[in-house]
């Protein structure tokens, strides 16, 4: 488990239920960055989308705020409350406050910052190589956003080693923008 997916699962522990946006620009993270982190939680049982109307969470002074939903909330499951509570809280973690110090300039600058070693890749493929596709990408093949038609086109960040062992296979096209 990275440093991100610890921080969102403290961070979920400590405000409750909330969606992608404000918890990425309540932990000062990259909204992308976060939804892939999110994205791979919910794979591994962590996380869950939560299902009812309303939803309630805490301000920094404990007060109780609720909400109607009107974005996808992701709460920890039970497994992920357990595993919330093994990790150590680390002094340097800043939860911001939710409505107070929303800045959205902040979160487009934050998102807009993209390392160099992170850039989306477009994979287009055949159906008969989506064994081999996943074997690849393993998780990452979770977090990749599909399109399926008459061949799979995946869209997303994949590391530069995966790229290569994906060049290796036939009728595998990979466009980097």
């Amino acid at each position: 488990m990275n440093e991100l997916e610890k921080k969102i699962i403290l961070t979920i522990f400590t405000i409750g239920p909330t969606f992608i946006s404000k918890l990425a620009n309540r932990i000062l993270e990259n909204q992308q960055n976060v939804k892939i982190a999110v994205d791979k939680l919910v794979v591994t049982g962590i996380l869950e989308r939560v299902e009812n109307l309303m939803v309630s969470y805490k301000t920094k002074d404990n007060n109780v705020v609720i909400k109607h939903r009107n974005h996808t909330y992701y709460d920890l499951t039970k497994a992920g409350k357990k595993v919330a509570k093994t990790l150590p809280i680390e002094e340097n973690l800043e939860i911001r406050e939710a409505f107070k110090t929303y800045n959205k300039s902040l979160q487009n600058i934050l998102d807009n910052t993209i390392s160099e070693t992170q850039k989306t890749y477009v994979i287009n493929f055949p159906y008969s190589q989506e064994t081999n596709i996943k074997n690849i990408l393993q998780d990452e093949f979770f977090n990749l956003e599909k399109e399926y038609g008459t061949t799979i086109t995946l869209r997303g960040v994949i590391s530069k080693e995966k790229e290569q062992l994906l060049s290796q296979l036939t009728n595998v096209v990979i466009l980097r923008s």
